[in-house]
């Protein structure tokens, strides 16, 4: 090719000014990605109250404050805008809620997005489709591939393979739909790679390429400290990061925390993130006479997590639903011990590359409080496991070497495309050479 590739991602989730870390892995992709090919991002925009909302609904003024905020909120975020560099498209959708209708999305979706689709391919001319997440965003890029004639390389980063498929019948056949008629898979750990193949995929077309992990602007040196000894004489800080939702395992630390405590351990808990499960945790916290040792930060800026992950001695997170979970590997590559869950993909596929993990049973203080005092007895193993994943973290889990892995598929993947092409056309011209003799 005598030009540089052009690539199409479409992904429902993306970097936005009301939610900047809102699929920051995938603007980190593009981003390094840009050494090697141009990229256009479509993020289609679901406008739909959420159910969070209406859960409010019997008390008329939280759920006018609730109603106003979110489309405030909506409106805020631009039809068009430049996230680092990279050119973003914000088109508008609607469609039924998520329970029970998510697998169809992208059907919903579609007819609001092809215009901007169709106005971007003129002024663009597009050599390949990167979709994230089979629905909606694999679905809107099969239609849109059959007037642009071009390759879909598809991304699952988990919530396709754990959520959807078991939605109902029609989003399970529409997620097998889209895994078929793909030209490639990408899959984000070996979990979420069995669970492609489980529901359909081709292992021929499938193969894993694992996210990044490093903070490209700063070194590790810059966000980690030293990690201290348990008799220096101030609490250990425990760390989560990540949305507030149950299968996130918060309330489990914070019961661990609360029998730790009662051992005699001193510790804190910081929090940082946002979600439904705010309000829950925050009780649970009264309840268990945590409020002294808990702190909830809130949502963050994805710059400024460093600064949490260099104050933490401990990073902890017993997901036990999980594709993969960046988190784990950025407090890896922060020089930190981590705590995760057997049943989540990320800390499976880290156990499996080295000692660089703990790991817990899902849903089971027992286990946590157990792993916990492990680490808090023993600094040495606390420093034993930090410096083991930060090696498997600069070795396989680097945006740099993300970024080496996904274009070689976008070639590969081309080369394919071509060839076929290549065999289409020279089977119909003799076709038609036989059709006139």
């Amino acid at each position: 090719m005598d030009r540089r590739l052009s690539v199409l991602t479409i992904s429902s989730l993306f970097p936005e000014r009301v939610n900047p870390v809102r699929g920051i892995f995938v603007e980190r992709q593009v981003t390094h990605l840009l050494p090697y090919c141009d990229h256009m991002v479509v993020c289609p925009v679901r406008v739909f109250p959420p159910l969070r909302l209406w859960k409010h609904v019997i008390r008329p003024k939280r759920f006018s404050a609730e109603w106003r905020q979110w489309h405030t909120d909506l409106q805020y975020i631009p039809q068009q805008d430049t996230i680092n560099g990279i050119e973003v498209h914000y088109p508008r959708y609607t469609s039924p809620p998520r329970q029970g209708f998510q697998g169809q999305w992208g059907y919903y979706a579609y007819p609001f997005v092809r215009g901007s689709l169709k106005k971007l391919a003129e002024q663009h001319q597009f050599d390949l489709i990167h979709a994230h997440y089979a629905s909606p965003c694999g679905v809107i890029a099969l239609l849109a591939a059959r007037w642009l004639h071009i390759p879909i390389v598809l991304s699952i980063h988990g919530a396709d393979v754990y959520y959807t498929v078991h939605e109902n019948r029609l989003s399970k056949h529409i997620v097998r739909h889209v895994f078929d008629n793909v030209d490639a898979v990408l899959a984000n750990s070996q979990w979420t790679f069995d669970r492609i193949i489980e529901h359909g995929g081709d292992p021929a077309r499938t193969e894993i390429v694992y996210l990044g992990g490093n903070a490209t602007d700063t070194t590790p040196e810059d966000n980690c400290a030293a990690i201290p000894s348990a008799d220096d004489g101030r609490p250990l800080q425990l760390l989560s990061i990540g949305s507030l939702r149950e299968t996130k395992g918060h309330a489990y630390v914070l019961h661990a925390l609360r029998r730790l405590i009662d051992a005699g351990y001193r510790l804190n808990y910081t929090i940082v993130g946002d979600g439904d499960e705010y309000q829950r945790l925050l009780r649970l916290t009264r309840e268990l006479n945590l409020t002294d040792f808990v702190r909830f930060v809130g949502a963050c800026a994805h710059d400024q997590v460093w600064c949490y992950f260099r104050a933490c001695d401990i990073f902890v997170l017993p997901s036990w639903i999980e594709g993969f979970g960046i988190v784990y590997i950025e407090a890896m590559w922060c020089k930190k011990p981590v705590i995760g869950c057997t049943t989540a993909g990320g800390p499976q596929d880290l156990a499996q590359l080295g000692d660089c993990i703990e790991l817990v049973a899902p849903q089971s203080t027992e286990s946590l409080v157990a792993a916990l005092q492990r680490l808090l007895d023993d600094p040495q193993r606390r420093n034993k496991l930090a410096d083991t994943g930060y090696q498997v973290v600069t070795e396989h889990f680097t945006w740099e070497r993300n970024a080496q892995e996904t274009f070689a598929v976008y070639e590969r993947v081309l080369q394919g495309h071509t060839a076929r092409k290549t065999e289409f056309l020279a089977e119909t011209r003799f076709l038609s050479e036989q059709a006139h003799e």
